[in-house]
């Protein structure tokens, strides 16, 4: 079958329903190039045009038996097609962008917790051990340490020396550093 047979659009089609590889070729021939270009146009990549318009070309031939194209709208036909499978995939993108997007929250949002959880037990430990120190000790370290006082107002308020505020401190910081380095 010579291929200048296929000039006339309705025969294209005819032949092309009935399963012509020539007729498919001449499509295909007819059409590839300037729908790459189209599609690189709206799309921006012309690796991914190429991936719709084969699409395209491949969903006419698997659809071929059914296709209805008005006369002279078979181009018209092809890149709606091409249209339809470029938003398709711009679809598909979103969704697993806004999956990707939900997964990653999830995920900062589950190390979130588990930071939080893990940060709170190791409170609750500090917080044990410092009940646990001898009474003027826990004093001496509570006031430096939640209240911000400077040794001297500290010797001021319990009635002993600054010298005896640093042996406090000291013994409560020790103590502290070697029971919290075995339980956390």
């Amino acid at each position: 079958m010579d291929r200048h047979s296929f000039t006339k659009e309705s025969y294209l089609l005819e032949h092309l329903k009935r399963g012509s590889t020539a007729a498919y070729e001449h499509l295909f021939t007819l059409y590839h190039k300037e729908l790459c270009n189209y599609l690189s146009a709206i799309t921006g990549n012309p690796k991914v045009a190429e991936d719709i318009a084969q699409q395209t070309f491949i969903k006419i031939w698997d659809n071929r038996e059914k296709l209805q194209v008005e006369d002279n709208k078979l181009k018209r036909y092809l890149f709606k097609v091409a249209y339809n499978l470029f938003i398709d995939v711009q679809r598909k993108r979103k969704k697993e962008f806004k999956l990707l997007e939900k997964l990653k929250q999830e995920a900062y949002l589950d190390l979130t917790d588990v930071d939080t959880s893990l940060f709170e037990e190791r409170l609750r430990k500090v917080e044990k051990e410092i009940d646990n120190l001898p009474e003027q000790c826990k004093k001496v370290f509570i006031l430096s340490k939640r209240e911000g006082l400077k040794y001297r107002e500290i010797s001021e308020q319990l009635q002993i020396s600054i010298k005896t505020v640093e042996v406090h401190m000291a013994k409560a910081m020790k103590r502290l550093r070697a029971q919290l380095t075995s339980l956390l």
